[in-house]
């Protein structure tokens, strides 16, 4: 490209390992170049990737960079989506390209309205050096308090409840182990991806929407049923699942046998997918107010194609916030 068609910032989102292309053998093993000029044959062989490669041409074009790690739980939402992203900026490029006199005088005003506490974490890509990796902290505020999956619910599921059903084919599979479930009042949820639904391991959590509290009753006449729940809610109160891989689990054949898969589990709907991953979307139980939401599906859009679009996506709120790094940072110079 031309110097003058350059964008003036560029951002760019890629999921955590995306740093490490370019550093690895294909046996596994960590090399790095030879920094020793008088022997240039004896450096070890590297395999190219994409990052290298990135940060070679923003060095190229003399953008200063910074690099983040950041989840949407930095960010107040109870997801996991840990995601590396890249913010660069040409100084002095807006300038260049808004000649005009009255926009530039717009711009200046603007820039005294703008506070940037993020000039710091920018630099200039050094190639012989590993790059710097910012993580939640460098965005300089305390780590929030994240709310229950409850406030991201539909008030009213609109959605027919046999297309969130989960099948029996697929609970009573012995992969069904790998589930991630959650309840209202947990404070997260795991990564949701463009297979949920249609995979059990590593895709999303699913809801677990019967009683939360057991009751003590000793009446001879408590109905299996009201016993069943009670087993269940015990399983699920218990912390060993709360945060904890399904990988990392002892296996037990067992351990699902008392819930009533048909009325007390089911997958989250599109829209309460699309709140934990910052969408703004209208009928939430969060107290805001509605008139201030705009996101929706069509209607033509069937449920598993939300999952799967929303899979393929990016949270809102943290892509708003390394875009407000971005250009603020950018207004700046």
């Amino acid at each position: 490209m031309e110097e003058s068609t350059l964008p003036c910032l560029v951002l760019l989102e890629n999921v955590v390992g995306f740093e490490l292309s370019g550093t690895a053998v294909d046996d596994g093993t960590q090399t790095t170049q030879s920094t020793d000029d008088s022997e240039p044959n004896q450096q070890k062989q590297i395999r190219r990737g994409s990052f290298q490669t990135w940060r070679e041409v923003l060095s190229k074009r003399d953008y200063r960079v910074a690099h983040f790690h950041l989840d949407p739980t930095d960010l107040g939402l109870p997801n996991a989506r840990p995601r590396h992203y890249t913010v660069a900026f040409r100084p002095g490029s807006l300038h260049a390209k808004l000649k005009d006199a009255s926009v530039s005088t717009q711009l200046k005003a603007t820039e005294s309205l703008v506070s940037n506490n993020y000039d710091s974490l920018f630099t200039e890509e050094m190639l012989n050096k590993p790059p710097i990796i910012h993580g939640p902290k460098s965005l300089g505020a305390a780590p929030p308090t994240l709310p229950c999956i409850g406030d991201f619910l539909d008030a009213d599921c609109k959605v027919e409840s046999s297309l969130l059903r989960i099948p029996e084919k697929v609970w009573s599979s012995s992969s069904a182990w790998c589930f991630d479930v959650v309840t209202s009042l947990h404070h997260r949820s795991a990564c949701f991806t463009h297979s949920y639904g249609k995979f059990n391991k590593g895709t999303g959590s699913i809801l677990y929407t019967g009683p939360l509290e057991t009751e003590s009753n000793d009446s001879d006449e408590v109905d299996k049923t009201s016993r069943k729940r009670n087993r269940a809610t015990a399983f699920l109160a218990s912390t060993r699942f709360d945060l904890e891989a399904p990988e990392a689990r002892s296996f037990d054949a067992d351990w699902s046998k008392d819930i009533d898969w048909e009325n007390d589990m089911r997958y989250l709907s599109g829209t309460e997918i699309a709140r934990l991953m910052g969408f703004p979307v209208s009928d939430a139980d969060d107290g805001i107010d509605n008139s201030f939401r705009e996101f929706s599906f069509p209607n033509t859009i069937t449920v598993k194609q939300q999952w799967k679009l929303l899979g393929n996506s990016l949270n809102v709120k943290v892509a708003g916030k390394v875009a407000e790094i971005g250009i603020k940072s950018l207004l700046m110079q």
